[in-house]
């Protein structure tokens, strides 16, 4: 099977991610509290600060039933958004419900009033059942250069590891893949809506981890065979060769992974957010290890092999 064959195709796919990625995250800026999500990013309280409570309720509520409670509460700027009901199965396999409150910073006694609203309508609470989180507006904002940082960080010392290993151009090769898996769960997050928060950072991280792992299996193989090859191979034949000794390795790790990370989506619904970031960005970028990474070397293989030829040509002459 020759699979460098659809390599301009893959190419084109990776740059129609990186475009249509980059725009999402521009194109609508989320309108602030109370608004629905629009296509940017919907970024959570770890970023624009504020307070979030998982409060527990004893049936399934709605969302509108919640809104009319934290509508009547008399709190100076009080915004929040629109309330998310959830279930989930507990270790004694009994059906839970409780409500997701996400509103702008209180402080305790701001916070308290909101909790005596909820108990009054939906009865009283355990206090150790709550599992609140508060991020003050400042923090949020410092937060977000952390988490740019941090991806720029990996992003530089992976190009510095590759190009040590193997080449520039594979590094490049693999920072372009590893760009593209980012965006494109950044991407699937803004059209859906989804919380961008520090966990789904943390995610990112992972799934630029996981990728360039896969990557450098695929390119630890294509060296080898490099160094082994046979006059009658292009180098574009070499790699669509390694990539087909990688590919079952490679295919069985990735779904062995997702199928675990699913277990743990489905019995743990506070986590479902970091988990939904994984399932999508381990798929994504086993494709790009496989399908991406490597035609993009290739290319850039060949056309600096023609430029010294050409350059040859031209001394020769």
């Amino acid at each position: 099977m020759n699979l460098m064959k659809y390599r301009w195709l893959n190419i084109g796919l990776l740059i129609f991610v990186i475009v249509a990625g980059i725009t999402l995250l521009f194109v609508s800026p989320n309108n602030g509290w109370g608004a629905k999500p629009g296509p940017a990013l919907n970024l959570g309280i770890d970023f624009t600060g504020g307070t979030k409570i998982y409060f527990p309720v004893p049936r399934q509520v709605s969302s509108d039933e919640v809104a009319a409670v934290l509508r009547e509460i008399e709190i100076d700027n009080f915004k929040f958004n629109p309330p998310q009901p959830t279930s989930y199965i507990d270790s004694n396999g009994k059906q839970q419900y409780q409500v997701l409150v996400y509103t702008s910073f209180l402080n305790d006694t701001e916070q308290e009033i909101v909790l005596k609203a909820l108990e009054a309508k939906f009865g009283s609470v355990d206090k150790k059942g709550l599992d609140i989180t508060r991020v003050n507006p400042l923090i949020g904002a410092e937060l977000i250069q952390n988490a740019i940082r941090a991806l720029l960080i990996a992003g530089v010392l992976m190009l510095i590891y590759i190009w040590y290993r193997f080449e520039l151009i594979s590094g490049i090769a693999a920072v372009l893949a590893l760009i593209h898996d980012s965006l494109f769960v950044l991407g699937i997050f803004a059209l859906l809506g989804k919380e961008v928060n520090a966990t789904l950072i943390a995610a990112l991280l992972t799934v630029v981890g996981y990728s360039i792992n896969d990557t450098i299996v695929i390119f630890d193989r294509i060296r080898e065979n490099v160094k082994n090859k046979s006059r009658d191979l292009s180098f574009s034949e070499i790699v669509n060769l390694s990539i087909l000794q990688s590919f079952r390795r490679s295919l069985n790790t990735s779904i062995t992974t997702v199928l675990a990370i699913l277990l743990l989506f489905l019995a743990v619904p506070n986590i479902s957010e970091f988990c939904f970031a994984m399932i999508v960005g381990i798929t994504v970028g086993t494709y790009s290890s496989i399908f991406m990474a490597s035609p993009i070397w290739v290319v850039c293989k060949e056309w600096l092999d023609k430029r010294k030829l050409l350059r040859k040509e031209a001394v020769a002459k």
